[in-house]
């Protein structure tokens, strides 16, 4: 019987809603600190759910090997109306690995292409969200570019590169960010007394190519590229045909507030490759990349 009186009082005791609380002699949980722990944690992890990811099997990444914002930044970058541009900015898949050459000059037809089509939005109604109409005029193609460096400058944080969601982000921390890199026709010769504005008309005569923080070789830097643009050496990049529908490009040879100085929206984003001419360019093997170039400059 008392076997019996024992087992009812186990199972009871084991039933939803029994249970009891033993007394133990841990201290209290401190709820405060429970909730600022999380709350420190969520405010330094990446709120991006995804990490880079190519829509093809051989992309074209300048360096094979994922960096630290691969892993935490995916291709809308932070997303909202900004979405569709950063996909495409964030491209390592053309659709041909033959690419098309292309001037300066070119871009600057395509600008007035854009402006004569009233179905795509750019400046201040920009971005455009249907970038079929730029898919039309080339957008996403691959192309190369025979230019000099005017000169190259180190972005900061963008939504295309997620900005204020990646881990230990500061502006100096330029592997996360874009470098801008200004290309005109001609080696750019400074002159004793040139002003602002004479360097501003340089910069509206040429266009933009950015080097994504993605995939982005160690010897991919702005004062690297400045390197180049000292020593007045013809360039050649490979890379997208993409506009960049946030802006408005030079007007009449002069920038416009503080948009970006160039002829026309259209770039080279991203820059797949970068070579240095070491001679007179006319044959393949005049060429050399970024990373040997620099090693006899």
């Amino acid at each position: 019987m008392k076997r019996h009186i024992l087992l009812i009082t186990v199972l009871l005791f084991l039933q939803p809603g029994c249970t009891t609380t033993p007394t133990t002699n841990a201290p209290p949980t401190n709820t405060a600190s429970t909730n600022t722990a999380a709350a420190t944690a969520k405010s330094v992890a990446p709120d991006t759910a995804s990490a880079i990811k190519a829509a093809c099997t051989t992309p074209d990444f300048p360096e094979p090997t994922a960096l630290s914002i691969d892993a935490q930044c995916g291709n809308d970058g932070n997303g909202g109306k900004e979405a569709e541009q950063n996909s495409v900015k964030n491209s390592f898949c053309p659709p041909s690995e033959t690419p098309s050459d292309i001037t300066i000059g070119a871009f600057q037809q395509l600008q007035k292409d854009v402006e004569a089509n009233s179905n795509i939005n750019f400046g201040s109604s920009g971005p455009t969200t249907d970038r079929s109409p730029l898919k039309t005029l080339g957008e996403g193609k691959l192309v190369t570019l025979k230019a000099f460096v005017l000169k190259a400058r180190q972005e900061g944080g963008e939504s295309v590169n997620c900005k204020g969601h990646l881990l230990n982000e500061t502006d100096k921390t330029d592997f996360y960010h874009d470098i801008h890199i200004s290309f005109v026709d001609a080696a750019n010769k400074p002159q004793t007394g040139d002003t602002k504005a004479i360097s501003d008309k340089k910069e509206c005569t040429g266009i933009v190519a950015e080097m994504s923080p993605h995939h982005r070789p160690d010897n991919w830097t702005a004062d690297n590229v400045n390197k180049v643009a000292t020593a007045q050496a013809l360039v050649r990049i490979t890379g997208q045909q993409f506009f960049d529908s946030s802006h408005v490009p030079c007007s009449n040879g002069a920038p416009v507030g503080s948009n970006p100085k160039r002829i026309s929206l259209w770039e080279l984003h991203p820059i797949y490759k970068f070579e240095v001419c070491t001679g007179d360019c006319a044959g393949a093997g005049q060429w050399v990349s970024l990373d040997e170039w620099l090693k006899t400059h």
